[in-house]
């Protein structure tokens, strides 16, 4: 894990592992339903939690990358990884950033997301790329990602509506 990321005290960073699942998922349901309900429909949110609780989001959680911080005494708070984004030489698209409610606007997501990148920058992959729920834009504005496009991550018979964005790793 990269040590030189900021983290609140109490802290520590963990690679994912495939018993780390079910935890996973109650969070990312979890903090979606809360931190997303202001910007999102209820049927979207449940559209959201469908794909959270499908056989492949397992599938989809172990090739992510994910980093997972944990605290001492209260377990998995929050959650980001990476993956290679073929469509783009050199790219990695961050995804799957999810922070418990308890622990929502306290710096953690933006740890989160400079610690997958530099990990995907020692992979090879300096140039990166997210797909950002509406609702999450202003944590990637603020960490330097500038929107390309707005469009549509299709959800069962929902859309949700996410901006497109990008940014080079320093």
């Amino acid at each position: 894990m990269p040590h030189s990321v900021r983290l609140p005290d109490n802290i520590c960073l963990t690679p994912y592992q495939p018993g780390d699942a079910d935890a996973v998922r109650m969070l990312h349901a979890l903090a979606f339903r809360a931190l997303a309900a202001g910007h999102h429909t209820p049927a979207q949110i449940a559209a959201h939690e469908a794909l959270i609780v499908a056989n492949d989001y397992a599938e989809d959680l172990a090739r992510s990358h994910l980093i997972l911080a944990r605290h001492p005494h209260e377990g998995l708070v929050a959650t980001a990884g990476w993956l290679e984004f073929p469509e783009r030489p050199q790219t990695a698209r961050i995804r799957k950033v999810f922070v418990h409610p308890g622990w929502a606007r306290r710096g953690l997501a933006s740890a989160l997301v400079r610690a997958a990148e530099a990990a995907a920058a020692q992979a090879g992959y300096p140039h990166l790329y997210v797909r950002a729920n509406i609702n999450a834009v202003p944590l990637y504005e603020r960490l330097g990602y500038r929107a390309e496009s707005r469009g549509v991550m299709p959800a069962g018979r929902e859309d949700l509506p996410v901006v497109y964005m990008s940014r080079r790793h320093d």
